[in-house]
């Protein structure tokens, strides 16, 4: 079989796009990160960071809108990161007090990454797709939990998430497309000057519910219940939904293998970097700058950008509950190619030529 019907994708996995001016974002979701960690770190409560840490992406939504419809794609996505922290929260619970409870966190996440996948598409949210809520939900189910920790999940992610939104109010006049608009047009998000690769897919025929619950609920399902036997769940659900976000069937394709690749090399960095055993201020400085280089680089090549959102995550993961190195990043490896090889399957199975079109 000849290999160039495969060279378009090899070179589109390869692509690195222009730069964007996408530093004053990098820096204010450094910050967004990092500044709540220090106060959980000052305070004595580093196990909270978790909760932080979901709570702070809500500063990664919007990034090419202006700023009322930004805050409020923001508004939006916390409240939905919020709901996935306590509902995370509330599975570890469970967990924790009725044994052999631990396996809900598959069809519970499943359930969400169909609405979430929903509300993110009608809404046209951007980054679209249940990719963060999905990763809080999962990561959350996994840390140990008792009752008490619902409130203090739901306040830190509350807490954190708000600091997000102010930093992005504060900051927004310093960042492409951020300043204050007076034309609060509901189609602006819809129509914002960035690159296509960075425009969510907007609603159309193709985006039937059928396709979500197939897209996401099937795989999130499929992916979790395969990776439940081997550990945690929660990356196999995550790599799972990642493809499912491009708008065509060869652009899900390629973001798999770029998921794939790039969290194979990332797990390496991170082990290297969480077996030295550094002191917590380390990681969080660390953390602050993987964080930057994911969205200086997420919109231009996710393969690369991966190279610093799988440290950044394991090292967040591993401060709120550390564990053997070894066996955290050889699990993350494992559960990223059952769910990489779900999504993969999935696309090919449903591939239809109208649905693609319509996408």
């Amino acid at each position: 079989m000849s290999s160039r019907p495969l060279l378009p994708h090899l070179r589109r996995m390869l692509h690195v796009g222009p730069y964007g001016g996408e530093l004053p974002v990098a820096l204010r979701a450094a910050a967004s990160v990092a500044l709540p960690m220090l106060v959980l770190w000052a305070t004595g409560h580093l196990d909270w960071s978790l909760y932080a840490t979901f709570g702070a992406f809500t500063s990664l939504f919007g990034r090419t809108v202006p700023l009322r419809p930004r805050l409020v794609m923001q508004v939006q996505a916390a409240a939905v990161l919020v709901a996935s922290v306590l509902a995370g929260t509330l599975l570890a619970v469970l967990g924790a007090a009725v044994p052999g409870t631990a396996w809900l966190v598959v069809p519970v996440a499943a359930l969400w990454a169909v609405v979430v996948a929903v509300l993110s598409h009608r809404l046209r949210w951007h980054p679209p797709g249940p990719l963060f809520p999905i990763f809080a939900l999962g990561a959350c189910s996994s840390v140990p939990a008792e009752p008490g920790t619902l409130v203090v999940a739901l306040a830190v992610a509350a807490a954190a998430a708000a600091f997000a939104l102010g930093l992005t109010a504060v900051c927004a006049p310093f960042e492409r497309g951020g300043a204050t608009t007076a034309a609060p047009a509901p189609a602006a998000p819809a129509a914002p000057a960035a690159p296509p690769r960075s425009t969510p897919p907007p609603p159309g025929p193709a985006w039937t519910l059928p396709h979500y619950v197939v897209r996401y609920g099937v795989g999130v399902a499929v992916a979790g219940g395969i990776a439940t036997a081997v550990g945690h769940p929660y990356w196999a659900m995550v790599a799972a939904v990642v493809p499912m976000a491009a708008p065509d069937a060869a652009g899900r394709l390629v973001r798999a293998a770029q998921r794939l690749a790039g969290t194979l090399v990332g797990v390496l960095i991170a082990w290297e970097l969480l077996a030295a055993g550094p002191p917590p201020l380390v990681v969080i400085a660390v953390a602050a700058l993987l964080q930057a280089g994911a969205e200086l680089w997420v919109g231009r090549n996710y393969a690369v950008a991966m190279l610093f959102i799988t440290p950044l995550a394991l090292s967040m993961t591993h401060l709120a509950h550390p564990v053997p190195v070894g066996g955290l990043v050889g699990e993350r490896a494992l559960d990223t190619l059952i769910g990489v090889v779900v999504a993969v399957a999935i696309t090919l199975l449903t591939h239809e030529r109208r649905q693609d079109a319509a996408d």
